[in-house]
């Protein structure tokens, strides 16, 4: 690498030492005595550095805006505050306009952690290794190792460029100087600097998976997985290679078969805290429990607002956080794909008797019964049901749908009885979502424009606390799953799709629907057969990888976002004139891409000559 002159006020200092660490290979040190220079260039020194290459997953993807980002305007999420505009923006894309404050503060996210990675790719060249001195020196090998998890960490920063907005300035180098000229790169290019980062790190000295000591750090195994689906997206776009799905396919099954890396038995065993370091989990973001002011914010996004408006319900550690305004909800046809008899993902995924149970829960306490119970008692007993949700394997539920009747007799006694969704995706009763009890407005009365759901539980922590109206604080530790085995073979499933290998298709995708079937309540899970197709692939996504996988992407990537989003969103469907010819699956256009942000546009000399993506 070229040796670069390089600032000695050095921007990506606060992000290095600022974030707690989160597992043992990630402690810091401290510098006092020494120059930023002096300092990245011992042992000890470029070691911090790549740790807070790392501890920028955190900023790009445990945010609010990644949530939001990532899940709304789909097939599969819905907003929980009906009336937010915000919200509204970018999931029933009204009012959706460049100046929209999530994409910018994603772009800003993902250049701030661009920039650190590239700093640390090139003061690589700066590091004394222990042939010079062996005292603070750094083993050769290692550095090479530490520069290849870089190198992995730009590619993957660079593809979310990429894949969001299609074109964007592809930086790789640290700033030297401030600059307020800037370009729009094309996508093939990004494409091809993401290949070459990848093939670095497969030819470096990685292991194909990591040890247990090591557990959170890349992998050849991650490179793969990463790579395949870079060849997946790419070869979707109309500069792709005619190789790119069989590369995909060939790197998805190279870690299917050779990485060590395996299914688990039990879907309840991936998601489960005690067990959250497995062989199934090839990459995510470390947590520990000392990370008090950074934790995961996961659990609080799929939780409807239960702390305002309802008699005896309040903030309280038993559940934890709510996002409120923010908090994204199953769609309709989310519900109606989970087989709850059949299919452990069900029981695992939401709240439900299995998660009420300490010693099946996936948190280890009984907090996720599919109720939430009364915490002050001044109407509702303590311990009792203020907000009951009938769910397929409630004792109680036995297909019973409660009448206004019997509902109006609960809520006498302080108690709101939700009926589950019922219909079926054959008669395409998600259409129409408007009497289903999850998607009614304002029924506690203190926050008319909020729903109140089934919440998703998988992502629960049992040490989240709840911090009142400020939301959740204290010991949240734990991982963020970014890339999983299960993941891999519905990789090489769409890959095998596309390159027309349908018995492949059907072996890879049946793997996971097999294991789906281990330890449901019932025995009988259909199998795919016949041809695969995409939309079986994006179903089987939605069930195995709800919220763990930005399902915005999935339906860019596949050209499928106005088909699915507006057959399977009530919300986008329901909106009378407010869908344009921009989002129909004629167009298909505009809102495949973000917009490139008018205020990074408006910092710049050149910003207007630039554009902006097409339609907007």
């Amino acid at each position: 690498m070229k040796r670069k002159n390089i600032l000695a006020k050095t921007i990506f200092f606060a992000t290095t030492l600022l974030v707690s660490s989160c597992t043992s290979f990630l402690d810091e040190e401290n510098i006092a005595g020494q120059s930023a220079e002096e300092y990245f260039a011992t042992a000890v020194g470029y070691e911090s550095l790549i740790n807070g290459c790392y501890n920028t997953l955190k900023s790009v993807y445990n945010t609010k805006n990644y949530n939001v980002l990532s899940q709304l305007g789909t097939d599969i999420v819905t907003q929980n505050a009906v009336n937010s505009p915000t919200l509204a923006a970018v999931n029933k894309y009204t009012l959706y306009h460049s100046d929209n404050g999530f994409v910018y503060l994603q772009w800003t996210n993902l250049y701030a952690a661009l920039k650190n990675v590239n700093a640390a790719i090139d003061r690589a060249d700066d590091v004394i290794t222990k042939a010079q001195d062996p005292r603070d020196g750094m083993d050769e090998s290692l550095l090479a190792q530490r520069v290849a998890e870089a190198k992995f960490l730009r590619a993957l920063y660079l593809f979310d460029i990429v894949r969001n907005w299609g074109q964007a300035p592809l930086i790789l180098h640290e700033p030297t100087e401030i600059s307020t000229v800037s370009q729009l790169d094309s996508g093939d290019k990004f494409y091809d600097q993401i290949l070459a980062d990848l093939n670095d790190v497969i030819n470096a000295t990685l292991p194909m998976k990591q040890t247990a000591g090591e557990y959170g750090r890349v992998s050849k195994a991650a490179a793969k997985h990463l790579r395949s689906l870079v060849y997946l997206t790419r070869g979707y776009q109309t500069y792709g290679s005619g190789s790119d799905f069989t590369n995909a396919l060939a790197d998805a099954e190279d870690v299917i078969l050779n990485s060590g890396h395996k299914l688990l038995e039990d879907y309840a065993l991936v998601h489960r805290q005690t067990n959250e370091e497995n062989d199934e989990i090839i990459f995510c973001i470390n947590f520990a429990n000392k990370d008090k002011y950074w934790g995961n914010v996961f659990p609080e996004f799929y939780m409807p607002v239960y702390r305002e408006g309802w008699v005896d319900l309040a903030p309280d550690n038993m559940y934890g956080a709510d996002a409120a305004a923010h908090s994204v909800m199953p769609t309709k046809y989310t519900y109606l794909l989970f087989d709850w008899k059949k299919d452990q993902r069900a029981r695992v995924t939401f709240m439900s008797p299995y998660n009420g149970d300490a010693a099946t829960s996936i948190d280890g306490r009984t907090a996720g019964e599919n109720c939430f119970v009364s915490i002050n008692g001044s109407v509702v007993p303590k311990g009792e049901p203020v907000i009951y949700f009938p769910v397929p394997l409630d004792g109680g539920f036995n297909n019973h749908v409660y009448t206004q009747a019997e509902k109006n007799v609960a809520k006498e006694k302080g108690q709101y009885y939700f009926n589950y969704p019922l219909g079926s995706l054959v008669e395409k009763s998600y259409k129409d979502a408007s009497s289903d009890d999850y998607y009614i407005m304002g029924n506690q009365g203190g926050d008319s424009g909020s729903r109140t759901w089934l919440p998703v539980w998988k992502f629960k922590d049992a040490n989240m606390q709840h911090g009142g109206t400020g939301g959740e604080v204290g010991q949240v530790g734990r991982d963020i799953f970014l890339f999983r085995l299960a993941e891999t073979y519905l990789l090489a499933a769409e890959a095998a799709v596309k390159a027309n290998d349908n018995t492949k298709a059907l072996t890879y995708i049946n793997s996971v629907r097999q294991r789906a079937s281990n330890n449901a309540p019932e025995s009988g899970l259909t199998l795919y057969s016949g041809t695969i197709t995409i939309d079986d692939v994006l179903d089987e996504r939605a069930i195995e990888l709800f919220g763990e996988v930005p399902r915005w992407n999935d339906l860019t990537r596949t050209g499928k976002l106005a088909e699915r989003a507006l057959e399977y969103n009530w919300d986008i469907s329901n909106i009378s004139g407010a869908i344009t010819t921009e989002l129909s699956p004629g167009t298909n256009a505009k809102f495949s891409l973000r917009p490139i942000p008018v205020a990074w546009l408006n910092s710049l000399s050149n910003g207007q000559e630039l554009g902006n993506n097409p339609g907007w």
